[in-house]
């Protein structure tokens, strides 16, 4: 039996003015809960009438398929209130999400509805909501007409979008969106699980970083009035600080962006073909089309008397009510006269590529360059200025998210996300835990620990996994044969370009996504790579190809990407040439093979009845919080799940996966000091 089910909440205003319907707040509360025709008011605060709980369960207990929209959102909230579900479930937003085929739209029940002219929501329901009215306090009637229609809606949009699975063009796709409604499910069982942390490391991590910040800022500051004299910088601002680093600004901002060709191109939406000039070219127009900045002195403004404003007075002599700017200062207090002696450090720019529309780029690429080859004072404020900012967005996104969403019990519960990105790669929000800093140097990790006494933390990380998906896909005989011997390409990228390891991921990663650009040496080994792995080269050839001819790219799982605008450019390549390269690669890597692992890896920990439980996966890893007791139980379970994942392509579409896909399990007392371990069954 298909159902639809929709529910309503209480919400708690957030910080930002937002509402959050969260079913792990605990001041929230279950409203309401429409199902096919039967409507029902809960308004539970520890519990569901009996009479009402019971005619839901039925319901549930004979439905096959539930759908709804959002239905993460709705499955949870039953779960919390303590009923159980059991069947399949379907989300047309997932549904219609993977039938725009990565051009993003609106994924809202209303925008998708009068996109197929299915019917429109009840809007009645803002005349209450628009007032900051909770759904606990509008009237039965009002919110039955609303939850009813909801529910309508879904199922004709329901309706809509399997007809459009069984056109020709979209067979392939149902697999897809079977595969990603099972995903779901362990997705909601990652959220309700919620991640577990020590707040009292939390706070030790939070000191020591506000510390290291405040040292930082006090350092940068004594450098700044050293170069700058009294002028004030802030550097938050990359002009400003390009000021600082090079000791000049443009003069025109409008012919400078011209002369340069700065900005982005509207029809390819990429950055402008830059103008080639030979090297005395290029530094005469810095020359001649910027002025020179010069330390300056401060003196208290005598108009204003340093307050930055003044009384205007009437033509009666009276003064106006309110102050306004003092034009004599600018509103600054201070009138700052030009010294002798060129602020700043007067540094070259080195190419167009140094050049930006305000002035000169200062962007963390930039910097790390300079960093490289500066010296003295210099390069002690560049690395002060790199760290900072490291330092900054570390605790403000990292340690300041984990601390407002974390309950007094020490658990936060990320909302999981698989209709956002383009790819079909997860993200996270609430707080974002797709990115969280790997290594010691912000060690953000360390405090994700178990929540069991004596308890570990487990991930399972497939080893080069977009390497090994592009291999696959392009059928590169050189990179299955690397791959057979074992041959680590993130260390090989590393011992050519001279980077760590970790950040050499990012240079094998730029090739197979289609990318050239860098410093000498790094477009050198791009060439290179895409030398020894021709067929992946002829691979890239061919999307692009298939991406003008047909205006879209497909995934051997039937996932397709569009390109309605993919052109041949001048140069013989194609309009969105990046995404075309990369979308393919990163989906069938993130989008299908890491959601069929922890597929795999869930039904295995249910077979066997364990008491740990999935927590979280990240691009291409998947984490646990271990009982105690089932530690090498929990391993085996990793390798096994893993192992699954090719038996399971060619279950789930006919998929003969002819490149081996290989794991390292690490296991530890928190998510940062883990060591690995060999599971030997």
């Amino acid at each position: 039996m298909i159902r639809v089910v929709d529910v309503e909440t209480s919400w708690q205003v957030t910080e930002n003015g937002g509402y959050d319907p969260s079913p792990f707040h605990p001041d929230n509360i279950l409203v309401s809960v429409g199902i096919d025709d039967e409507y029902f008011f809960t308004n539970h605060s520890e519990k569901i009438d009996k009479g009402c709980f019971h005619k839901i369960q039925e319901l549930l207990d004979t439905t096959t398929l539930l759908v709804g929209h959002n239905i993460k959102f709705d499955l949870m909230w039953l779960l919390e209130s303590g009923f159980k579900y059991e069947g399949r479930v379907y989300d047309t937003m997932i549904g219609e999400y993977i039938l725009n085929k990565g051009i993003r739209k609106s994924l809202t029940l209303e925008m998708c509805c009068r996109r197929r002219k299915i019917g429109s929501k009840d809007n009645r329901i803002k005349d209450f909501t628009d007032r900051g009215i909770p759904f606990q306090n509008i009237p039965h009637q009002v919110v039955e007409q609303y939850g009813k229609m909801d529910v309508a809606i879904t199922r004709r949009l329901f309706d809509s979008q399997m007809s459009d699975f069984k056109l020709p063009k979209n067979k392939d796709l149902l697999m897809t969106a079977k595969m990603m409604n099972e995903f779901l499910i362990v997705l909601a069982d990652m959220e309700r699980n919620g991640i577990h942390v020590d707040l009292e490391e939390l706070h030790k991590v939070k000191k020591e970083y506000q510390a290291e910040f405040h040292a930082l800022q006090q350092k940068i500051d004594a450098i700044v009035y050293k170069q700058m004299g009294d002028t004030k910088i802030n550097l938050a601002s990359p002009e400003q600080l390009s000021w600082l680093i090079y000791s000049k600004k443009p003069k025109d901002k409008k012919h400078w962006a011209k002369i340069f060709n700065v900005g982005i191109d509207k029809n390819t939406g990429k950055s402008k073909k830059r103008p080639q000039y030979s090297r005395i070219q290029f530094r005469n127009l810095v020359s001649d089309n910027t002025e020179v900045i010069h330390k300056t002195t401060a003196e208290q403004c005598i108009g204003c008397h340093g307050k930055g404003v003044i009384k205007k007075i009437k033509k009666d002599g009276s003064p106006y009510k309110n102050y306004t700017k003092c034009s004599e200062c600018d509103g600054d207090g201070y009138v700052y006269t030009p010294m002798a002696k060129i602020a700043g450090f007067n540094q070259r720019p080195r190419s167009v590529y140094d050049i930006a529309e305000a002035g000169f780029r200062t962007d963390r690429i930039t910097l790390n360059k300079i960093a490289g080859e500066a010296e003295g004072e210099f390069k002690e404020f560049i690395d002060a200025i790199v760290r900072y900012g490291a330092v900054e967005t570390y605790l403000g996104t990292f340690v300041t998210g984990i601390e407002n969403f974390t309950n007094e019990k020490g658990l936060l519960h990320p909302k999981f996300m698989q209709a956002i990105t383009a790819t079909g790669r997860l993200s996270s929000r609430d707080p974002n835990f797709q990115n969280q800093p790997r290594g010691k140097t912000f060690p953000i990790r360390k405090v994700v620990k178990s929540r069991f006494k004596d308890g570990q933390i487990i991930e399972v990380d497939f080893a080069q996994l977009e390497f090994r998906t592009a291999v696959y896909l392009s059928q590169d005989k050189q990179g299955m044969e690397d791959i057979k011997n074992n041959i680590d390409v993130h260390q090989y990228t590393a011992d050519i370009i001279g980077v760590s390891r970790q950040d050499a991921k990012a240079h094998t990663f730029k090739p197979l996504y289609g990318g050239t650009t860098g410093t000498e040496d790094e477009k050198r080994y791009y060439s290179k790579f895409l030398e020894k792995y021709k067929d992946i080269k002829k691979w890239h050839d061919k999307l692009q190809d298939e991406a003008i001819r047909y205006k879209r790219v497909k995934l051997p799982t039937g996932r397709e990407y569009s390109f309605p605008y993919a052109e041949r450019t001048p140069w013989g390549g194609s309009t969105y040439g990046t995404q075309i390269k990369n979308y393919p690669v990163q989906g069938f890597a993130t989008a299908d093979i890491v959601p069929l692992a922890c597929i795999q890896i869930s039904k295995l920990m249910q077979a066997q009845g364990v008491k740990s439980l999935l927590i979280n996966t990240v691009h291409d890893s998947i984490v646990a919080d271990v009982h105690p007791d089932e530690s090498y139980k929990m391993g085996l379970i990793f390798k096994q799940g893993t192992e699954d994942v090719i038996p399971a392509l060619k279950m789930y579409y006919n998929i003969n996966f002819n490149v081996p896909l290989d794991t390292e399990i690490k296991i530890g007392y928190n998510w940062l000091d883990m060591e690995e371990v060999e599971i030997v069954r």
